[in-house]
């Protein structure tokens, strides 16, 4: 959005661009919430804190600094940092007013969000793209007791963006005086325009103040619903979607166990190349299945992004080695012979195609779902060999098509007809 500011004959052109720092806030609250460098104390959010789970979130909208109001720093914030840092983001802390100034600059847009909110990514994405500065606001109702009240009819729904010029009221600000409730103040008083949350971001737990353990709990119980559910097919929903829900609680309580399955998928994966490539089909198919179900856990362990500007693309690196591995079992099994490079070169392209498509469910849940497809071939190459496994899927995956193309025709033909 361009803003044209006309000054006599001058015209000043300013453009308003996306918040590039967050100001965020553990003071209050300890060290309770973060995670301990050892890992020992309890996770919070997602098998992590609550701090780092606001920094991912807004990482992943493109916000790379953060500035973190604290009251003392610990060896656990420490830790912190050097997570950051590791993940090229920049974290400072600090206390009051005058710290602020150091960190930001008079062209930065600033995302405030309050200590104890959960904001799930689609909404922040929403907001992030808002041209104007906002504070984020729900109505005074009895079910939004826990967020901070502006005013008698009003509450601050725990998020705001600002300019420098509300950082810089705040230089002299104490020590002892909560920078992000001072703030907000600031930006009332600056009359910065308030925008209306739907009640709804409240009610299904989109937009959520975490109070005590008990908040923490469902939180959790709503992430891993949430993230079983948004994986299509009809194995990852009615196989893997019940064992899921009673591993993954499990596995956030220990930070060695999140950094095993996040890896334990492409090594799978790699080990399924090193079997097929020694000509044993099924073996390679069942190593695969196990594969893609360790990946299935993966994201719904942490939920990570893989999109193009992950470091680590995991999910492309395992769907890339699980194709190798079917090509190698196809192409040893028949003594080098490309038959077996044709069914699995079809079959990985039809799965490649389908996930462009607009199908019914009950299309996706068979043809959207990997390890169906993996178990299929693993229990077709047990009794006909990789190749002839290869093929009879290649054959009901076409199958399903024409069958969903004969049913949009008479679709089409009854809506013409009415």
């Amino acid at each position: 959005m361009r803003i044209n500011i006309h000054i006599g004959l001058m015209v000043t052109i300013r453009t308003q661009k996306t918040p590039n720092i967050a100001l965020l806030s553990v003071a209050g609250s300890g060290s309770e919430g973060i995670e301990s460098a050892a890992g020992s104390a309890r996770q919070d959010v997602a098998g992590g804190t609550l701090i780092e789970y606001q920094i991912a979130t807004l990482a992943r909208v493109g916000i790379c600094k953060f500035l973190v109001e604290v009251e003392n720093v610990d060896g656990s914030l420490i830790a912190l940092a050097e997570r950051c840092r590791d993940k090229k983001l920049e974290l400072y802390f600090v206390r009051n007013g005058a710290d602020l100034q150091r960190y930001i600059g008079a062209g930065d847009r600033i995302w405030v969000q309050s200590a104890q909110l959960y904001a799930q990514f689609g909404l922040v994405e929403m907001l992030t793209k808002a041209t104007d500065n906002f504070v984020a606001t729900v109505d005074g109702r009895d079910e939004n007791a826990a967020f901070e009240r502006i005013d008698l009819n009003t509450r601050w729904a725990g998020i705001s963006v600002v300019d420098p010029d509300a950082i810089a009221m705040l230089r002299d600000l104490p020590d002892d005086w909560s920078i992000i409730s001072s703030l907000l103040r600031q930006a009332v008083l600056a009359q910065i325009p308030f925008r209306l949350m739907s009640q709804q971001h409240v009610s299904n737990g989109t937009l959520t103040i975490l109070s005590g353990a008990q908040d923490f709990s469902a939180l959790n119980r709503q992430i891993l619903r949430r993230r079983v559910a948004s994986r299509f097919g009809f194995v990852e929903s009615y196989l893997f979607g019940p064992i899921w829900a009673r591993i993954v609680p499990v596995i956030w309580q220990s930070s060695g166990a999140i950094k095993i399955t996040k890896c334990a998928a492409p090594v799978l994966a790699s080990v399924a190349v090193v079997v097929g490539a020694g000509g044993f089909g099924t073996a390679a198919c069942v190593v695969a299945f196990a594969a893609i179900a360790a990946n299935s856990l993966r994201l719904a362990v942490t939920d990570d992004a893989d999109d193009i500007q992950s470091i680590q693309n995991l999910s492309l690196m395992t769907w890339a080695l699980i194709i190798l591995a079917m090509f190698s079992a196809a192409y040893m099994q028949i003594s080098y012979r490309d038959d077996g490079l044709f069914a699995a070169f079809g079959v990985s392209s039809l799965a490649f195609l389908t996930q462009k498509m607009a199908l019914p469910d009950w299309a996706k849940k068979l043809l959207h779902s990997p390890a169906a497809l993996s178990l299929l071939a693993a229990s077709g190459a047990a009794v006909m060999g990789i190749t002839a496994a290869l093929e009879w899927i290649m054959v009901l995956q076409l199958s399903v098509l024409i069958l969903v193309s004969i049913r949009n025709d008479m679709k089409r033909k009854k809506a013409k007809q009415a």
